[in-house]
């Protein structure tokens, strides 16, 4: 029986995680944790009975049936995570970068959603993935089917990420200047949380994807939008073919694969329509600057990819409270790359958090007194 720690456990990849748990015989869950809601781990550690679970926020420390002050750190420690051979890292935003590095450094299967990581710090984790001979399985989607069309074979030479265009992809210019944050909140096709959800409305996610697929396989990536995203992913290969990664878009089957792998196992999700007409666009890139913005910095390093993911957070918050505009999110990025940005990577994790907060310190400063 694999045992599976969850982090992020109240969270959208969190959740998706439990269901496909709760429905495997083949699975304990013996590590949660959380950020805020202590009732919801709590009612996670009742159904689940898990030897730890921690709720980071309210500094609490479950073991064993026994509650304990949290110490800090608590999620960095490879150690903490003895009791898993499979740790899910569903914590949103560079909050996920230490646990990531903990995991890879215990030895334990890491099966990550954490994008943020590897924009923020991919080379790092790249060097330690190799240290410690780890393994990284991607959960996002476009990165499990990836994984899934490469499977091994070194005669790829090209990947392509389908992007849906979320809630505003109809949308003119024009009337993007005027979009809500509650409006791009309505994803046409995926349920997730309000960061990611924003963040797929600016094409900011898909930009990101990008850099962490960049990380995870080493290959150019271009981005293919489509509206039904029915269709993960693309592999090309080397004699100009082309295979294709095709499922309902629903979470649980990619992380149903990597917790399953290298097998398969039935997932219960409304059946793949084929028969549903497949609609293919190029990325309006005038329409959606956060795209060119992210392309940019994925030739840059990490240090531009640090950069841009602070002030991304500092103005998706903002935006998420109307504060600003939708176009001010791609300037507000700009702007703090013009002003820390330069080509490079870190030496170590302290340094990504020193420019992190550097950079929400002043992404903020831009914003003082609310609309710009």
């Amino acid at each position: 029986m694999k045992k599976i720690g969850v982090l992020g456990c109240t969270g959208s990849i969190g959740k998706s995680t439990l269901s496909v748990c709760r429905a495997d015989g083949d699975f304990s869950v013996s590590f949660l944790a959380n950020f805020s809601s202590l009732d919801a781990l709590k009612a996670d550690i009742a159904e689940f009975h898990p030897e730890i679970a921690v709720c980071v926020g309210k500094k609490y420390l479950y073991v064993r049936g026994k509650e304990y002050d949290l110490p800090d750190g608590f999620l960095n420690d490879p150690q903490n995570y003895d009791c898993c051979d499979i740790v899910v890292n569903g914590i949103a935003g560079l909050a996920g970068l230490q646990p990531t590095l903990a995991v890879i450094r215990s030895g334990k299967i890491l099966a990550t959603a954490n994008k943020e990581s590897f924009v923020c710090a991919g080379t790092l984790i790249e060097s330690l993935k190799k240290e410690y001979n780890a393994s990284i399985y991607p959960l996002d989607s476009e990165h499990s089917a990836v994984w899934q069309l490469l499977n091994n074979r070194n005669d790829a030479d090209k990947i392509i990420l389908t992007a849906s265009g979320g809630a505003f992809r109809d949308l003119s210019k024009e009337e993007l200047t005027k979009a809500k944050a509650s409006d791009a909140l309505r994803h046409p096709n995926w349920v997730m949380g309000k960061k990611v959800t924003i963040d797929c409305a600016t094409l900011m996610n898909k930009g990101m994807e990008i850099i962490e697929a960049k990380h995870l396989f080493g290959l150019p990536v271009t981005i293919l939008g489509h509206r039904e995203s029915i269709i993960h992913a693309m592999v090309g290969y080397k004699d100009g073919t082309f295979a294709a990664n095709i499922s309902a878009p629903d979470m649980k089957v990619p992380i149903s694969y990597a917790l399953h792998y290298p097998k398969r196992a039935s997932v219960c999700l409304t059946e793949t329509d084929l028969f549903t007409d497949l609609h293919f666009f190029r990325p309006d890139r005038e329409k959606f600057p956060c795209l060119s913005l992210a392309e940019l910095v994925s030739e840059a390093g990490d240090i531009a990819g640090c950069v841009m993911n602070a002030a991304d957070e500092v103005l998706v918050e903002k935006y998420l409270a109307d504060e600003i505009s939708f176009y001010d999110i791609a300037d507000g990025i700009k702007n703090a790359l013009d002003r820390f940005a330069s080509k490079g990577n870190f030496e170590n994790v302290e340094s990504v958090f020193r420019m992190d907060k550097a950079v929400r310190e002043y992404t903020l400063s831009m914003f003082c007194g609310g609309k710009r």
